[in-house]
């Protein structure tokens, strides 16, 4: 089943041809995407010579007068704030009747795209995240909340930074206060931030509980997103996946939250109770604030570095299958009783008296069992070997015997924990021998990454790794 996500409701509109065109003093290059507040373009500011991202709000909607509040509502409220976990905001102006903010130009991938494409293990979820609750807790302390955050908002430099964008859902907690001028007037900004009884803003699936009811929200809402951006960042799936919107914003106000280990086992115990306790359906269960939850990541973190976390224990977790039984469908009993029933019927054949003949199929199970355990250590170092290599700064990783060389540019920070993570959690896959063990060399030269790459057991090269580029 595929992801749904669905915006605010949105006009279909002819796109300007702004490129090629200068608004003001930005010259516009080409196209980046286009959402519900705008479109987004690669623009270069000919005054003080940089890139820049241009959003200009379509001809068609300037008429739109919510949608033009929104859209100023963007520019201020981003522009208060400065953090480098969000995406700055240069500048908003009116040219020819054409509204458009420039801002920072953000370049690498979301973590939408970084998800399908299976290129961040868990580590780099926490710190994804880490850099996402900094910048929350900076917006939140200022008065603003984004009320969107999910992994399309969310773009992760080449270099490992992460930058929020987009604060056009954007609401100002002290905005009876707070007062703006633009083009001459003066604009009370708590009239920009109303919403319409029973229209939901947002995407479904990212939403929490009490914007699903159109009820009061405040920062623990960005809390429960980013929540949601953490239990698919770690299992690939989104916590209340369901066929339509409808349906998922029903979910997401009364079902349950799935285990996360159902959908990927052996999570550390502690990542689980974080994304739970995120993801309470009342904001008195969840964080008070995003630097509580902060500080309980970094602690998770230090923990998984130094091997000492834990998955869910057997009892925690057959205390979820119990508590989750009233959640199961009928259709699904059957599967239950069909399991039930074959784990009846080995043991009878284990315990009755039966003929050798009756044993047969037993013995044929016995070899396919030995096979998958005895070929097991070469799954785990596959296993390794296929999340290791998605990290940019390795070379190369070979194996000898059950020792694992990976070969680095240069000493990254956080990369030799990354690393020695996923040797943990491959050690603790293995049924029998020795543990694997890891050597990082960040140190060799081109000679002797040549020579490593000639030996035996070579099991992942990158392209330019002889080179040392």
């Amino acid at each position: 089943m595929g992801r749904i996500e669905m915006d605010a409701p949105t006009i279909t509109v002819v796109l300007p041809t702004y490129v090629g065109q200068t608004l003001k003093h930005y010259r516009i290059d080409g196209v980046i995407g286009q959402g519900g507040m705008g479109v987004v373009y690669r623009a270069h500011d000919l005054k003080l010579q940089r890139p820049v991202a241009i959003k200009v709000l379509p001809t068609e909607l300037m008429a739109d007068a919510e949608r033009r509040k929104r859209f100023l509502l963007e520019a201020r409220t981003a522009a208060r704030i400065s953090h480098p976990a969000i995406a700055q905001v240069f500048d908003v102006d009116e040219h020819n009747g054409t509204i458009f903010i420039a801002m920072e130009l953000v370049e690498g991938q979301t973590i939408r795209n970084l998800i399908q494409n299976h290129q961040l293990d868990l580590l780099g979820a926490i710190d994804v995240a880490l850099q996402v609750g900094a910048g929350l807790a900076k917006a939140h302390e200022s008065g603003i909340i984004h009320r969107d955050i999910k992994p399309a908002n969310v773009i992760q430099t080449p270099d490992g930074h992460v930058k929020i964008l987009d604060f056009g859902l954007a609401k100002l907690l002290d905005a009876d206060a707070t007062t703006s001028t633009f083009a001459g007037g003066i604009q009370n900004l708590s009239t920009l931030t109303q919403t319409q009884i029973g229209i939901v803003k947002g995407t479904p699936a990212y939403m929490s509980p009490e914007q699903i009811k159109c009820e009061a929200v405040d920062a623990r809402s960005d809390l429960f997103s980013l929540g949601v951006m953490l239990f698919e960042m770690a299992t690939g799936e989104v916590p209340f996946q369901r066929n339509t919107p409808t349906e998922i914003m029903h979910a997401i106000a009364f079902a349950k939250t799935p285990a996360m280990h159902s959908f990927r086992p052996n999570l550390p115990g502690d990542f689980q109770r974080i994304v739970s306790r995120c993801l309470e359906k009342s904001p008195a269960d969840r964080y008070p604030d995003a630097r509580s939850l902060i500080e309980d990541l970094r602690t998770l973190r230090r923990k998984m570095e130094s091997g000492e976390a834990r998955p869910l224990s057997l009892k925690e977790r057959i205390q979820g299958a119990l508590g989750r039984l009233g959640d199961v469908k009928p259709s699904e009993y059957a599967w239950l009783a069909g399991g039930v029933l074959a784990l009846a019927f080995a043991f009878y054949l284990l315990t009755a008296r039966v003929g050798v003949g009756s044993l047969i199929p037993l013995g044929i199970i016995g070899l396919f069992v030995y096979r998958h355990i005895r070929h097991q250590p070469r799954r785990v170092i596959e296993g390794f070997v296929r999340k290791v290599a998605r990290l940019p700064e390795v070379r190369f990783i070979a194996c000898q015997d059950r020792r694992i060389t990976v070969g680095i540019d240069r000493d990254a920070g956080q990369l030799y924990g990354r690393i020695n993570h996923q040797l943990s959690v491959c050690n603790r896959k293995l049924f029998f021998g020795e543990h694997l063990s890891v050597v990082i060399r960040s140190d060799l030269t081109e000679e002797e990454t040549r020579q490593w790459l000639a030996a035996p057991g070579v099991h992942y090269v990158r392209a330019n790794a002889a080179a040392g580029d």
